[in-house]
């Protein structure tokens, strides 16, 4: 990394080699972005994968292996379950914005009691993931 300049940022530089498939397929995905919106793409896909390695430090290798034109949704959220264990299918969207402190901002259906015990469950296990 380079030195701090005046105001704390950081430059940050790296090699993509075109003889690789998922570097191939970032040059691609580069070249789709006009020129001025690049930095950002740079700085989003840096701090993304950053907060995957944060979830466990193999999953950012583990989706740049699958980074190829038939790459899709699911693939992701298998990779992300079998790696970290998470049951997407077993979440409520209820559960994903309580975790998210968006309740507040959503009509929340209120829980009967019984469901209650199972919510608390889920809002544990999705904070822990994030």
């Amino acid at each position: 990394m380079e030195p701090d300049d005046i105001e704390g940022r950081k430059k940050l530089s790296l090699y993509l080699h075109p003889e690789e498939r998922p570097d191939s397929m970032a040059f691609s995905q580069i070249d789709s972005v006009p020129r001025k919106k690049r930095g950002e793409l740079y700085r989003n896909a840096l701090i993304s994968g950053l907060a995957l390695h944060q979830l466990d430090e193999r999953l950012p290798g583990l989706l740049t292996a699958l980074f190829t034109e038939s790459l899709t949704p699911d693939m992701v959220i298998r990779l992300m379950a079998n790696v970290t264990g998470w049951k997407p299918s077993q979440a409520e969207i209820q559960d994903v914005l309580a975790a998210l402190n968006l309740q507040n901002s959503v009509a929340m259906p209120v829980p009967k009691p019984d469901e209650s015990a199972k919510l608390d469950v889920a809002r544990k296990k999705l904070k822990s993931l994030l």
